[in-house]
């Protein structure tokens, strides 16, 4: 490695690349973990990087691939929107303190409805956290929607591209990240959202065992894989809705308009509407993958850590008046149709656990419950009965947004701890900087002293146990500091006392 001023350039087996320096942490972009191994077909698999001649420019912010715009900007932003997109951003960045060797690696993978996001984007720097915490911090792209899993036969294999460049790049991470001073017996995989069913995914998957030895999921989707017949039919009317018979016919414009047309389609009242995802594939994508004592059993993690905020579905739906504004009898129907017998049981838990609830609070409470926090517990108890420990948390500091709470994403910020990178994100907005640091400094230490040593710290040298079965109990991030609190079995799980 050599060091001049601001500049730094590594050399690789592939070729060098030239990065910055800054206060103590080198920091590489856009640096290719892949190449598609059929340049002409969107439907390729995904190969090693092709080498290069000369010193490859790895300072400037890489291309993402391509997304319509996110669902969720009316609570993150629009912050993507300044990366460029490309077909082939088989891309990542790598942040590394200065003097690294041998330094656990946190390697981030994005959320975004597996339709949008990318790990180039300013808003996962890993630069504060890299220097925090001395690992090397590694964010990383995968391809998304129809061009990650649109499949044209019956067969799942070309159905889990998405799958297949995640794999690849943890590849990379082996063969690579000792030259950032990295050590790649020490790689801690975490993702948020999509990001986090895909680290769920690579910590049981037999396909990537050796590749991570924890992982850390944020707001963990409860989604079994798609069946193959499912995910077929499923591209089929994509391609309907593009009114096309061949994928590779079309734009990347057409794909993505007959991509939103198909999600608006599927969109159901007080639901999170998700269309392309995984699909099961023997020895990749467990159909398993949520038998929980199963997946539990067949994990090659040594350690987890796992948690959800507080209000998860409130960014789906706090820009949704008909949402906002539903009435209480809309709202029993929906659990009528989610909870069935059950119904008015699950409607009363909730409400004797938000007492200023709401029609609207009700469905926020129970659909996130039904997608993120009932999994979580589960996932818990599952692990802990197979002696693997997992530490669980709940992020509830609040948004200052009306009806936005505590929503899906908003512990993203905070863990990266680059407030200027998430300007226009409403929901930031009025966050206090005491707050946010304060919160931000135990929430990174926490997440951080996990990658590195598989146990989460905290800044009051509380002890953070792992789950337990016989005392359940779950790390509480709050505006005011962190607590532990029992986590109670049933409904409320999802709003502590």
């Amino acid at each position: 490695m050599h060091v001049k001023e601001k500049s730094v350039v590594l050399s690789l087996s592939t070729g060098a690349i030239r990065g910055e320096a800054s206060d103590g942490v080198f920091a590489f972009r856009g640096v290719p973990y892949g190449d598609r191994a059929q340049p002409g077909n969107r439907l390729s698999e995904v190969k090693p990087p092709s080498a290069w001649t000369g010193e490859r420019d790895a300072t400037a912010p890489g291309a993402v691939f391509p997304q319509a715009p996110s669902r969720l900007a009316n609570v993150m932003g629009n912050g993507i929107d300044r990366s460029p997109q490309s077909e082939d951003a088989f891309l990542l960045n790598v942040w590394a303190p200065q003097d690294a060797q041998r330094r656990p690696v946190f390697v981030f993978i994005h959320g975004g409805g597996f339709l949008s996001g990318g790990g180039t984007a300013a808003w996962y720097d890993g630069e504060r956290v890299a220097r925090e915490s001395g690992m090397v911090v590694v964010t990383v792209n995968y391809r998304l929607g129809a061009l990650g899993h649109f499949t044209d036969a019956r067969d799942a294999r070309g159905a889990n591209r998405a799958v297949r460049d995640l794999i690849r790049a943890l590849e990379w991470v082996q063969e690579h990240i000792s030259r950032f001073g990295g050590d790649p017996a020490s790689v801690t995989v975490g993702g948020q959202s999509a990001g986090a069913y895909y680290a769920w995914l690579l910590g049981v998957s037999p396909a990537s065992k050796g590749l991570l030895h924890r992982n850390a999921m944020f707001s963990l989707p409860a989604l079994p894989p798609l069946a193959p017949e499912d995910a077929y039919r499923t591209s089929l009317a994509l391609l309907d809705a593009a009114g096309e018979q061949d994928i590779g016919a079309l734009s990347v414009t057409g794909i993505l308009a007959a991509q939103s047309q198909l999600m608006r389609a599927r969109a159901r009242f007080g639901e999170v509407s998700v269309g392309f995802r995984p699909v099961a594939e023997d020895g990749l994508v467990p159909d398993w993958l949520f038998d929980l004592p199963r997946a539990a059993r067949e994990a090659h993690v040594s350690s987890s850590l796992l948690g959800f905020t507080a209000d998860e579905n409130a960014a789906f739906m706090a820009a949704a008046p008909e949402v906002v504004h539903a009435t209480e009898p809309q709202v029993k129907a929906w659990f009528e149709t989610s909870f069935g017998a059950d119904a008015m049981k699950h409607y009363a838990a909730f409400a004797a656990a938000r007492p200023d609830h709401t029609p609207y609070t009700q469905l926020v409470d129970a659909s996130g419950y039904r997608l993120f926090g009932a999994a979580a517990r589960e996932i818990a108890s599952a692990f802990a009965t197979a002696g693997k420990p997992v530490y669980p948390y709940r992020f509830s500091v609040q948004s200052r947004v009306p009806n936005l709470m505590s929503p899906h994403c908003l512990e993203l910020p905070f863990l990266f701890g680059n407030r200027n990178d998430w300007l226009d994100a409403p929901m930031m907005a009025n966050i206090p900087d005491e707050t946010f640091e304060k919160v931000g400094a135990e929430f990174r230490l926490g997440i951080s002293s996990f990658a590195r040593t598989g146990k989460p710290a905290t800044l009051s040298g509380a002890t953070w146990l792992p789950f337990d079965v016989a005392e359940p109990r779950i790390a509480d991030f709050k505006d005011h500091g962190t607590s532990w609190m029992a986590w109670h079995p049933l409904l409320a799980a999802w709003r502590l006392p």
